[in-house]
């Protein structure tokens, strides 16, 4: 019996978000400058720069540029050739089988064919599956070469059946359904078992279930069922036992909602019965349903907030401000300039950037005070003088030299929506991570406002940051 919260949920899954086209996208130009400077840049270091830099970046450049076709393997070749990221050999794998499919490339392989999918990441997955016969395809492959899991977590969006699920979370279920049937067909009860559970029917989990064909752990199949359904607003797909096993539903429900990274999980840290964190997912889902300011292909900081005064308002500021100051943040956000940074601190510099907008947009004529919910964490007086002087136009590149003026800047510059100005900045900071960090996220930020190519729905709850690279969408 689904609950009125989570038909609601299965009702807005079935809609997606409408997109801009890149055709009428003003930050292009900026997008791919700080592609470029993510490219040049990780260049320049490898192999010491970070693994995590390039494939985004790599991808941002294919979709938003005309790329001439013997360009982009090329590109691609660049960034195999030092880059150890799984990323760049899933962005790879994926353009390769969506640009040339997998019946060109089995020719061209011959005998060595099974080989080219050794290592075949989330959007190879996609990529091969979208094509006729793609599904029988991969599930071949993977009877022949059990799929590797993401690490040993043991977390549903680690394992075969949930990346699997993950990839195609915005297919129809007729679709769904053949992949499912083609797992059976090979055995592969678990990808079975958490694609028939990410079916927008809710019986479609029970009627592979009665099939018979699963002979695996029930509490294990069980387990990964509730996560894949989770993804598409389904309820428990057999009736909780305790209060708090229906509240994680429902966190994970909202999490599916979330764009970007998840608040919900940092919230699940408050209280051990996860009454908090239920009660914020809620109140989330029914904004977004009521079109409130978060948006599913935006970026997270309208849903951070949103989520963030929902909590203090439910749990007090005491209680949140106590758990966040010590819960470490691992985002891909933001210049660090000390081994500790903490979801506190994440909120303080949305806080900041919020209060601060109206002033450099113009819609105010004085710096605002400090805000209450902000904590003495944060240099107030060193972030208005930037301010004053961003709104000026009197931003000078000296000031990329210090790294917490660099990173409070370049924030200042994003939310005035001065992209000129924003672009000349980071061009001429000094080489650096920190300088690779801001290209790389802001060029992910600005693509949200358009085309969102690396949208996905469910991305808070099933990619943890991890990129999904489409190229099947327009």
């Amino acid at each position: 019996m689904l609950t009125g919260f989570f038909s609601l949920l299965l009702l807005s899954c079935l809609a997606s978000p409408a997109l801009a086209s890149d055709e009428f996208c003003p930050q292009r130009e900026t997008i791919l400058a700080f592609s470029d400077i993510v490219l040049a840049d990780w260049a320049t270091f490898a192999p010491s720069a970070p693994y995590r830099y390039g494939a985004e970046a790599a991808y941002l450049k294919i979709r938003y540029t005309p790329l001439p076709d013997e360009q982009i393997p090329v590109l691609l070749a660049n960034l195999l050739q030092q880059n150890k990221y799984a990323s760049v050999d899933d962005l790879a794998g994926a353009w390769y089988l969506h640009h040339f499919g997998y019946k060109a490339i089995q020719v061209s392989a011959g005998a060595k064919f099974d080989q080219t999918f050794s290592g075949i990441g989330i959007s190879g997955i996609r990529a091969l599956l979208l094509q006729e016969g793609g599904e029988d395809v991969l599930m071949k492959h993977f009877a022949a070469t059990p799929f590797m899991p993401l690490n040993d977590s043991g977390q549903a969006f680690t394992v075969e059946g949930g990346i699997v699920a993950a990839a195609i979370a915005d297919q129809p279920d007729e679709f769904k359904e053949r992949v499912v049937q083609a797992a059976e067909a090979h055995g592969l009860n678990d990808i079975a078992n958490s694609v028939s559970a990410s079916e927008t029917d809710p019986l479609a989990w029970h009627r592979f279930m009665a099939r018979g064909g699963a002979k695996d752990n029930l509490d294990k199949l069980t387990y990964y069922a509730n996560f894949a359904g989770a993804m598409v607003g389904h309820p428990r797909v057999k009736a909780a036992k305790t209060l708090k096993e229906e509240r994680l539903q429902r966190i994970m429900a909202g999490a599916a909602f979330e764009p970007q990274e998840s608040f919900l999980q940092h919230m699940r840290a408050v209280d051990r019965e996860d009454e908090i964190a239920a009660r914020v997912a809620e109140r989330l889902v029914l904004s977004m349903l009521d079109k409130g300011v978060v948006r599913r292909s935006g970026t997270m900081d309208a849903a951070w907030l949103f989520e963030y005064r929902a909590a203090v308002a439910l749990s007090g500021r005491s209680a949140i401000e106590t758990t966040f100051d010590s819960r470490p943040y691992d985002g891909n956000r933001y210049v660090r300039t000390s081994a500790v940074f903490t979801v506190r601190n994440v909120i303080d510099r949305l806080l900041a950037v919020e209060t601060l907008q109206p002033y450099l947009t113009g819609e105010a004529d004085t710096i605002p005070p400090k805000p209450e919910d902000l904590s003495n964490k944060i240099d107030w007086p060193r972030w208005t003088e930037m301010a004053a002087k961003v709104r000026d136009g009197a931003v000078s590149p000296i000031l990329a030299a210090d790294l917490e003026t660099f990173g409070i800047v370049t924030e200042l510059l994003l939310a005035k929506g001065d992209q000129e100005a924003l672009r000349a900045f980071v061009q001429q900071a000094p080489s650096g991570e920190a300088r690779l960090s801001v290209a790389n996220d802001f060029a992910m930020r600005l693509a949200r406002a358009c085309a969102a190519y690396l949208y996905h729905p469910g991305e808070a709850f099933t990619l943890n940051g991890r990129p999904i690279f489409k190229f099947d969408t327009p």
